[in-house]
């Protein structure tokens, strides 16, 4: 179904078959709806979105990818964003305020429920990427001397508002957070137990400060389904959920991935050809910077080399860059994403510099000998098989260990580490690449008949 709707959609809109899209996109997801609609052109998109209802409206907008979210909501009156606002959990409607210009944003958030107004702009105060910025302040909390039975009378008078309750967290009469009492707990106690009675720690309590990747960690290390979320004196603000993670993940895991290739998600939902020139060029230039350093490096050592020799090393140089850019792109994609992950410490580098060196040199052997085996019979000089072959291995053990060095400087320096990779390690093992080769060249070839 869903992939039928997405090919006809176009031509279902030009035929003036509303009702019956309508009907169509009402028995599919709203994850389905937002994928159909990510593959459509701008005004397909927003004369099917505009063909949902509010409730349906709302889950599918937060479906959407971020930047064509934006798209989407530029294109509502703001009477339309207030309704699909106040639809909305506090965290998902103030991901959508955060969206709006300062106009658009500040006449929603006087249209809203008061109550719901003065959460979102609360959630609007901490910075986006914090556990503050992604919490949701729509919770159940009770305290120690109350009952089951008013814990339970708590839930269902906050069941409209408070939806994948897992937890009902405990605190005290200053809102100071003192434990959780699961939802199963509560099913099987007596009516007349104390809270008291049932009370356990939490296994995770989270800082409002906290970096949303940090805490994605720490969800995966603990596996919870939910988190308190505490102020600086301890006090309940609210709590994180797992959905809330998950969309983290995946958020910082692509962040990465187009860092790594230097460019910007912002290129997938960009028709701008010089909006999407700009966002490449500053790697494009660091690459170049690194090719004219690396040709500079090649002509200075022709000057002191005999003409054959520098024919018969230059044969050997796409393949020499090429293995040093590749073994430096797989070790600093492994650091990156086991540095994003918490799989390594900075305690860990000096552990994970060994193993790389030990693959490092196993791979520069089987490659090096093969270089050299062929660099001798093709120029028929032992010399020259000697520095290609010494060249592979160095340029391979060097990238590997440049590909761990790298991602853990950045790291250490509060620098995505994932800069480290894609163009900077190329450029980086290049430059090496063709310093270890001439270096070598000019050596043996000078010592050796």
């Amino acid at each position: 179904m869903k992939d039928l709707i997405s090919r006809n959609l176009s031509a279902l809109i030009e035929a003036g078959r509303n009702e019956e899209l309508r009907d169509m996109l009402a028995d599919l997801h709203p994850a389905d709806v937002a994928e159909v609609l990510e593959a459509q052109d701008a005004e397909v998109r927003s004369q099917a979105f505009a063909l949902l209802d509010i409730e349906s409206a709302s889950e599918v907008l937060l479906e959407l990818s971020e930047l064509t979210r934006e798209q989407v909501l530029a294109g509502l009156p703001v009477e339309q964003v207030t309704e699909l606002v106040a639809e909305m959990d506090s965290d998902d409607a103030a991901d959508i305020v955060a969206d709006l210009s300062d106009a658009d944003a500040a006449a929603v958030l006087a249209s809203i429920e008061p109550e719901d107004s003065a959460e979102v702009r609360r959630l609007l105060l901490y910075d986006e990427d914090t556990a503050g910025g992604i919490m949701q302040v729509e919770l159940v909390s009770v305290r120690e001397e109350e009952t089951v039975s008013d814990a339970v009378e708590r839930i269902r008078a906050q069941a409209d508002e408070v939806i994948n309750l897992n937890y009902v967290f405990v605190v005290d009469e200053t809102e100071r957070l003192g434990g959780l009492v699961s939802l199963r707990q509560l099913l099987l106690a007596r009516p007349d137990q104390t809270i008291r009675e049932l009370v356990t720690p939490c296994k995770l309590v989270v800082g409002v400060e906290e970096d949303q990747e940090e805490v994605a960690r720490k969800f995966r290390k603990y596996d919870v389904r939910s988190a308190p979320v505490v102020d600086g004196q301890g006090r309940l603000i609210g709590r994180i959920t797992v959905d809330d993670v998950v969309d983290v993940f995946m958020e910082e895991a692509n962040e990465d991935f187009y860092r790594m290739a230097g460019t910007s998600e912002e290129e997938t939902a960009s028709d701008r050809v010089l909006h999407i020139s700009r966002l490449r060029l500053p790697w494009l230039l660091t690459n170049l910077t690194g090719g004219l350093i690396t040709g500079y490096l090649i002509w200075n050592f022709k000057l002191i080399m005999d003409v054959q020799d520098v024919l018969a090393l230059v044969t050997f140089i796409p393949a020499i860059m090429a293995l040093g850019g590749s073994v430096g792109i797989q070790s600093s994609t492994i650091v990156v994403r086991s540095l994003a992950l918490g799989r390594i410490g900075h305690g860990q580098i000096g552990h994970l510099l060994f193993k790389e060196f030990r693959v490092a040199l196993i791979m520069g052997l089987v490659c090096g000998t093969g270089g050299a085996l062929v660099a001798h019979f093709w120029h028929g000089r032992a010399a020259i098989g000697l520095v290609v072959g010494l060249s592979m291995m160095l340029a391979i053990m060097v990238a590997a260990l440049l590909g761990v060095v790298a991602p853990a400087l950045f790291k250490r320096l509060n620098i995505d580490p994932a800069l480290a990779s894609g163009p900077f390690v190329t450029m980086s093992n290049d430059i090496m690449g063709i310093l270890l080769y001439m270096g070598i060249a000019t050596f043996l070839l000078n010592v050796m008949p």
